[in-house]
């Protein structure tokens, strides 16, 4: 009897679970899905600096594309040439991570990041920050774009 009654109780779960599923996927918002597109690293340093950091810090936390060179470090290393507006040696990477994006119509995005030090000794060794790929950034869909119709099922032509 112990096989009849755990089988009855799987075969339950086996009914409920697919109903679950379809009145929580009811459930979700419905609407126009957000945009992707790449922010430079040069926006994002002269972004992050145009304005004074809240708690006064010389540093900005910017986001950054992924790429082997962020990964393998950057940590110390200087503007070897004029960028964003700073001269040559004027900004330095202090730190690099990942962490969780804004989230955007339910959407969240994790970026790589880097901490960037302005006015700092050109200490360490030296890079082209324009080789730094541009991070992906969600944006909200435009109000002035109207949804696509949805395809229509059957023959195509």
């Amino acid at each position: 009897m112990a096989t009849h009654d755990r089988r009855s109780v799987l075969a339950a779960l086996g009914l409920a679970v697919p109903f679950g599923i379809d009145t929580r996927a009811a459930a979700a918002p419905v609407g126009p899905a957000p945009g992707l597109k790449f922010r430079s690293f040069e926006d994002a340093v002269r972004a992050a600096f145009a304005a004074p950091a809240p708690d006064g810090a010389a540093w900005r936390r910017v986001e950054v594309g992924h790429s082997d060179e962020i990964r393998a470090g950057v940590q110390g290393c200087h503007n070897d040439r004029p960028f964003a507006g700073f001269a040559a040696g004027q900004l330095r990477i202090l730190r690099t991570g990942c962490e969780a994006g804004p989230v955007v119509r339910g959407v969240r995005l994790y970026v790589a990041t880097v901490d960037v030090a302005a006015g700092a000794p050109a200490l360490g060794r030296p890079l082209d920050f324009a080789t730094i790929p541009p991070a992906p950034v969600l944006t909200e869909p435009r109000a002035d774009v109207p949804p696509s119709p949805p395809e229509r099922e059957g023959r195509r032509g």
